[in-house]
């Protein structure tokens, strides 16, 4: 004798599994929501950029005597230099898919505000001690229910290498967790980082900034969003004076979800943002940014624009 499941309940079903579905895309991979908005840039996660040592060192004021003795670069010296940062920020932005859909975008606004400890330190020679331990709080206007809190640290160590113009090595241990209202973890991540930058001064206004990073996993919870990650960065800054600053920067990251259904994922961010230094302390900027996520699951394309204000606030010591 066969059995016949009733349409009403094949539709009931269906409806049930794509509510599931819609919101397991807004709450898959918080990690990846955290990478885009983290500090309203482009994001380099802790570890990845090598602080102060790439540092553009300033040119020497404009004289008449440029024409013969060409621009004149001044180094600056690390003797003294402080080891701890500590920063504080707070970003205001819009978006237009704050869920990270292919469809049935939602605009919202939200609050990101952070704490961040950064420690640098040179060991001996060309190498440096860094670490990073930071926490960022997401708050959405509307979709309440995206609100997380958002916890990393780093530590691991920089090198110098003059063999290639003095591009920076870096090699990291990484932690990440995700919390909502400080509850039990939502996404947990143990990864081993590892990359290289570099700095281009091309005259007393201009510098491009280029750099690679693969991040590999090994642990995560949950199992399914644990993976491997290489990216690729490259930048232009623009200094109008010592105040003002414009910069310009595309980012792509191609994301190897292994243990996902053979899930990968290939990640484009590009954006500019204007930055303002009040003081050696303080700085303001205005940013935007376009990012798109091609997937080889149709159901993780998605593309999303942001735009805002972000403070930060900051102290060595």
């Amino acid at each position: 004798m066969s059995f016949r499941v009733p349409s009403v309940f094949l539709f009931l079903g269906a409806a049930f599994l794509l509510a599931a579905n819609v919101q397991a895309q807004t709450e898959l991979d918080p990690a990846r929501a955290a990478a885009a908005t983290a500090t309203g840039t482009i994001a380099q996660s802790a570890g990845e950029a090598a602080n102060d040592l790439e540092d553009e060192n300033p040119f020497a004021k404009r004289s008449p005597g440029d024409s013969d003795l060409g621009q004149q670069l001044l180094l600056k010296p690390r003797v003294n230099a402080k080891p701890f940062k500590f920063s504080v920020d707070a970003s205001y932005y819009w978006t237009d898919n704050a869920a990270n859909q292919a469809q049935n975008k939602a605009q919202d606004y939200f609050l990101a505000t952070g704490v961040n400890l950064v420690w640098q330190q040179r060991l001996k020679g060309r190498f440096y001690g860094d670490a990073y331990l930071g926490q960022h709080w997401f708050r959405y206007d509307s979709m309440r229910e995206l609100d997380y809190e958002n916890a990393e640290a780093s530590i691991g160590l920089l090198a110098i290498l003059p063999e290639l113009k003095n591009s920076i090595f870096h090699l990291h241990y990484h932690y990440q967790r995700i919390t909502r209202e400080f509850g039990s973890p939502i996404y947990e991540a143990h990864n081993i980082r590892v990359g290289l930058q570099k700095t281009f001064l091309i005259d007393r206004m201009n510098s491009i900034s280029t750099g690679w990073v693969s991040s590999f996993g090994v642990s995560a919870s949950p199992e399914r969003l644990q993976r491997h990650e290489h990216a690729f960065q490259l930048g232009h800054n623009l200094k109008f004076s010592s105040r003002w600053m414009l910069s310009t920067q595309y980012r792509l990251a191609y994301f190897d979800y292994f243990n996902f259904n053979g899930r990968a994922d290939w990640y484009q961010i590009m954006g500019t943002s204007l930055t303002y230094k009040a003081c050696k302390n303080f700085e303001v900027s205005a940013g935007y940014y376009f990012s798109i996520n091609q997937s080889n699951n149709d159901f993780f394309d998605y593309q999303s624009q942001l735009g805002g204000l972000s403070l930060t606030a900051k102290v060595q010591f």
